[in-house]
């Protein structure tokens, strides 16, 4: 409860490959000049969301494998992002140049930065975007209470929990594709938070029993969050209309929270650790095939760094806040050979089928890798679902250690391989 807690103020006040999970499955790639302990983010281009900062002011910057870091021009004092989308528009809250008041809003890179306004006072915040530049998140009514909202170009912001009158208020978290909302609020004359779903056709509905608290949705349709299980301990969740809830469990200790998913069903959150360990709070992925795994596996995370903020998109990468810094887990490519001929002969051709995988399965059709042997380079190859055929020449006699390289993209991390040993007779 204490990392939802933790995220939300700071949201207010500005097909599994072959790789097994025992393995290394992640390259950390570290975000220069970030900030820790920031909220972050991370869409299905590859962009992260950084938000940077002083005690007095904050800046946003955007950054990614191929372009690094590309500072966002806000209209207002300061800004802090909470969420991006797929084409980079992002939502947050800020100040407007000569005002003390935090408002929400949301930026796109052809229009520049929006002011969403309020429900009649201040501060509002977005929490979350989606491709539709749809927004929701919280903002103060005219009674100084926060309600949830819903922002759009054609209907501005529109009150999602309109009767709420506790001073505790409610939120908005995540919405998708089709404009469902979820979030959460405290009903009235009651200490204790329920769980809701919105949709224009249905309106707002209770989800789960008191102490959930979503966080986000897929669109499929999946909600995730932090829910209380049988025993009362609040666990991760996911939820889905037929199956209804799933606890997620934890990676050793009392409590953990689902804080995003993507449109592979994977999950990323935090999660206590056990006990003896003190009170840590590490990283985890999901999935519906691999269950839960720790980051510190995953990705060799050094065990003492705590999770802040953590986002996944729908290639496999996720964005992650520490006490730290803030990093990019990007699914690790691995290259497998196999030789038409081993050993061959002097002056066989020889045709090497070459097949890159990861966690998140393989790099985009049309992408090459190359072959070749120290400074000799015997060719390219296309890749479609990750298998590509290289066909080599001239070889002399002897061993040769056959690398192949491939030079990644927006989603995964170049590499030098060298999967196999050609023998070549005389």
């Amino acid at each position: 409860m204490k990392t939802i807690v933790k995220l939300m103020m700071a949201a207010v006040c500005l097909s599994l490959s072959t790789l097994a999970f025992g393995q290394q499955a992640f390259t950390i790639v570290q975000v220069p000049n970030s900030v820790p302990n920031t909220l972050t983010a991370i869409n299905d281009s590859g962009q992260i969301l950084v938000n940077k900062g002083t005690a007095t002011s904050s800046t946003i910057a955007l950054w990614s494998l191929q372009s690094g870091n590309t500072p966002i021009e806000l209209s207002g004092q300061s800004g802090v992002g909470a969420a991006i989308n797929s084409v980079g528009d992002i939502a947050g809250a800020g100040k407007e140049s000569g005002s003390t008041q935090v408002q929400a809003f949301l930026w796109e890179p052809s229009g520049g930065q929006h002011w969403l306004g309020t429900l009649g006072n201040y501060p509002s915040a977005a929490n979350a975007v989606n491709t539709s530049d749809a927004a929701v998140g919280m903002s103060h009514n005219t009674a100084q209470v926060s309600h949830a909202f819903l922002w759009t170009e054609a209907n501005g912001m529109q009150d999602l929990t309109p009767d709420v009158t506790s001073p505790l208020g409610a939120i908005a978290t995540g919405i998708n594709s089709s404009n469902e909302v979820v979030g959460y609020y405290y009903p009235n004359g009651s200490q204790y938070v329920e769980g809701f779903t919105w949709t224009e056709a249905g309106g707002l509905q209770n989800l789960g029993p008191a102490g959930t608290i979503p966080m986000a949705i897929s669109d499929s349709g999946t909600i995730v969050g932090q829910a209380p299980n049988s025993a009362g301990l609040k666990h991760a969740f996911s939820w889905t209309e037929n199956g209804g809830f799933v606890d997620l469990g934890t990676l050793g200790g009392d409590s953990s929270t689902a804080l995003s998913i993507n449109n592979k069903g994977w999950i990323v959150g935090s999660s206590l650790i056990s006990a003896k360990n003190g009170a840590l709070v590490h990283g985890f992925l999901w999935t519906p095939s691999g269950g839960m795994q720790d980051f510190t596996k995953l990705a060799k995370f050094s065990a003492g760094q705590q999770i802040y903020s953590v986002a996944v998109n729908d290639y496999g990468d996720i964005a992650v806040t520490t006490q730290a810094h803030v990093v990019m887990l990007a699914p690790k490519i691995t290259a497998t050979a196999t030789s038409s001929a081993n050993p061959s002969i002097v002056g066989q051709a020889v045709t090497f089928t070459v097949t890159l995988s990861s966690i998140a399965g393989p790099p985009p059709d049309g992408e090459t890798i190359e072959v070749s042997e120290s400074s000799t380079i015997y060719g390219t190859g296309v890749l479609k679902n990750g298998v590509t055929q290289v066909t080599l020449n001239g070889m002399k006699a002897g061993s040769h250690a056959i690398r192949v390289t491939y030079n990644g993209d927006a989603y995964y991390v170049s590499f030098h391989q060298t999967p196999i040993t050609q023998v070549v007779n005389p």
